[in-house]
C-alpha cells in the first residue's frame, strides 16, 4: 500500500484564457514543378535555345515556348541576343551546387486560431470550456489588456514548438519555416479552460503534490490555484460536526475525530477496508464527494439495484452541504444527470429534490452562485432551504425507503489538505433512515406549517 493513491476531492479549476486570431506570413523552400525545374537544371549547366530544350525534354517547340515564357515572367529565364535562354540572378541562387535541385524561397501567409492562458501565456492545446462549473481564477488586469502584444511576442517565441507540436500545421515544404513578417494579433474572444485537480492522498493519508500543475503550468498559475483554494478554505469545522452526530449514532463516525483532530488515517483505513471497519457491516465508509468518479459509481448502482428489488423505490431527497468546495466540477452535473434519468420499477421518473441553503427567500447571492455550479436543464431538481442546518456541514442523500448517504465536509485547519475534506458512510439501517426521511418531508413543509423550505430555488421567471 505504500504506493497507493485515493482521491480526497473532486475539483475543477477554471483559468481564464483568450482565444486569439493570429496572422503571419513564412518562408521556407520548395522545389519548382518538374518542367521548370529540369529547364532550370538544364540552364544551369549552358545556356541552351529553345530548340535544344525541347529536344531534350522530348517536348516540341511551341511547347516548350509556352514553359519559357512563363519562366521569363517570373523573372526566372530571360532570352538574350544570342537566341540563348540563360538564368536570372534570381533563379542561380536557387542552386547551392551546379547539379543541385533548384529550391525556391516562398513567402506564404497563414492565419491561425490558438488560445492563451493569462497568467503566463502559455498556449493551451485544449477546447475552451464556457461551462462555469469550477473555482475561477483570476487574471491581472494589465494581462488582460495587453494581451495581444503579450501573444504576439510569444507566439514569434514559440512558433518552431507550436509547428513540432502539430498546433500549427503549414503548407508542407522542405526545409525548416521561419517567420517573415507578423500580421495582426486580434484577440477574439474571452474564455476559461478546464483543468480538474488530481487531489489524492497517500496511504498514510497525506495530501499529495497535484501533478496536473507540474505538467501544465507557470509558477504564477500554480500561485494563484494555491492562493484560489485557500481563500476558499477557511476555519475549523470539527467542534460543530462533532456537536451534530447525536442521531448518527449507528455510523460511528466520531471514532474519526481525536482531541479536535480529524484522524484522517483511519478513516482512509476503513474505507479501503471495509469488512475490517469498525463500522457496522451494513455500513460502507468512502474518502470523498458523492459525485467522484468511483464514490458516484457506487452510489448510482446501489440506488439501481434498490430498484430492482423494491417497487416502492421513487423518490430521492438531497442536502447539500454549505461547503465552497461542494459542486465545483463538472462530475457533479454528470451525478445529477445520471440521477434524474433513473427510471423507477413503474418506469416512471425518480422524484429527486436537492435542499440548497440559503440566507432567506431573497438571496440572490446563493442564487446566482449556485446557478453558476449547476446546469440549466437540471436546475428543476433543486429546492432553496433556511442556511445552518446540521451547520452546514453535513451532506445527507436518502434513497427512500432503502439507504442513506451521509457525507461530512471537514475543515481542519492544521491539516495540509487544500480543500475540505469530504468522508461518509452509507448504511441500510431502518431506524437512521426513517428518522431522516421525517427531517426532510418536516423541512419541505410550508413555512406555516413549520417548514423551511423555500421552494424551488430556480424560479422560470428568475433573473441571473
Amino acid at each position: 500500500m505504500s504506493n497507493y493513491s485515493i482521491p480526497y476531492h473532486d475539483i475543477d479549476i477554471l483559468i481564464p484564457s483568450q482565444k486569439f486570431e493570429v496572422n503571419f506570413s513564412y518562408t521556407s523552400s520548395q522545389m519548382p514543378n518538374f518542367i521548370d525545374s529540369m529547364i532550370m537544371r538544364l540552364l544551369r549547366i549552358s545556356p541552351l535555345s529553345v530548340k535544344n530544350i525541347a529536344k531534350f525534354l522530348g517536348m516540341n517547340q511551341r511547347e516548350s515556348r509556352i514553359v519559357l515564357d512563363q519562366l521569363i515572367t517570373n523573372n526566372e529565364v530571360e532570352l538574350h541576343q544570342d537566341g540563348l535562354f540563360h538564368l536570372t540572378n534570381k533563379s542561380m541562387k536557387y542552386f547551392t551546387t551546379v547539379d543541385s535541385i533548384p529550391k525556391v524561397a516562398s513567402i506564404l501567409e497563414h492565419t491561425h486560431s490558438l488560445i492563451y492562458e493569462l497568467t503566463n501565456f502559455n498556449y493551451i492545446a485544449q477546447k475552451p470550456d464556457n461551462n462555469m462549473y469550477g473555482i475561477k481564477l483570476i487574471a491581472t488586469t494589465t494581462h488582460a489588456a495587453n494581451s495581444e502584444n503579450i501573444v504576439r511576442d510569444r507566439f514569434q517565441k514559440q512558433f518552431y514548438q507550436l509547428i513540432e507540436e502539430d498546433i500549427i500545421t503549414l503548407k508542407k515544404m522542405e526545409g525548416r519555416p521561419s517567420i517573415y513578417k507578423m500580421g495582426t494579433v486580434k484577440k477574439i474572444k474571452e474564455c476559461t479552460v478546464r483543468k480538474s485537480l488530481d487531489l489524492h492522498v497517500d496511504a498514510q493519508a497525506e495530501p499529495q503534490a497535484i501533478k496536473v500543475l507540474d505538467s501544465i503550468m507557470s509558477d504564477e498559475l500554480k500561485d494563484k490555484t494555491y492562493q484560489a483554494l485557500g481563500q476558499s478554505k477557511k476555519g475549523n469545522n470539527i467542534r460543530d460536526i462533532l456537536n451534530n452526530l447525536d442521531g448518527f449514532e449507528q455510523l460511528k463516525l466520531n471514532q474519526y475525530f481525536k482531541d479536535g483532530r480529524f484522524l484522517a488515517p483511519n478513516a482512509l483505513f476503513d474505507s479501503l477496508n471495509p469488512l475490517e471497519s469498525k463500522s457496522s457491516y451494513e455500513n460502507h465508509l468512502f474518502i470523498g464527494p458523492c459525485y467522484s468518479q468511483s464514490n458516484s459509481k457506487i452510489i448510482l448502482n446501489k440506488i439501481k439495484e434498490s430498484i430492482a428489488k423494491n417497487p416502492q423505490v421513487s423518490s430521492i431527497y438531497w442536502l447539500a452541504p454549505d461547503d465552497a468546495f461542494w459542486g465545483k466540477s463538472l462530475r457533479f452535473n454528470t451525478f445529477i444527470n445520471a440521477l434524474g434519468q433513473i427510471k423507477t420499477k413503474q418506469n416512471t421518473d425518480l422524484q429527486l429534490k436537492c435542499f440548497l441553503p440559503m440566507h432567506d427567500e431573497q438571496d440572490r447571492t446563493s442564487v446566482n452562485n449556485y446557478r453558476k455550479i449547476i446546469a440549466k436543464d437540471q436546475q428543476k431538481y433543486f429546492y432553496g432551504i433556511k442556511d445552518g442546518i446540521l451547520d452546514g456541514n453535513f451532506e445527507l442523500i436518502v434513497v427512500k425507503n432503502e439507504f442513506v448517504v451521509v457525507v461530512l465536509h471537514v475543515l481542519d485547519s492544521e491539516a495540509e489538505y487544500l480543500t475540505s475534506f469530504p468522508f461518509g458512510s452509507i448504511s441500510y439501517d431502518k431506524q437512521l433512515m426513517n428518522s431522516l426521511v421525517s427531517l426532510f418531508e418536516a423541512w419541505e413543509r410550508p413555512k406555516d406549517e413549520g417548514g423551511v423550505s423555500f421552494g424551488q430555488m430556480f424560479k422560470k421567471n428568475s433573473q441571473s
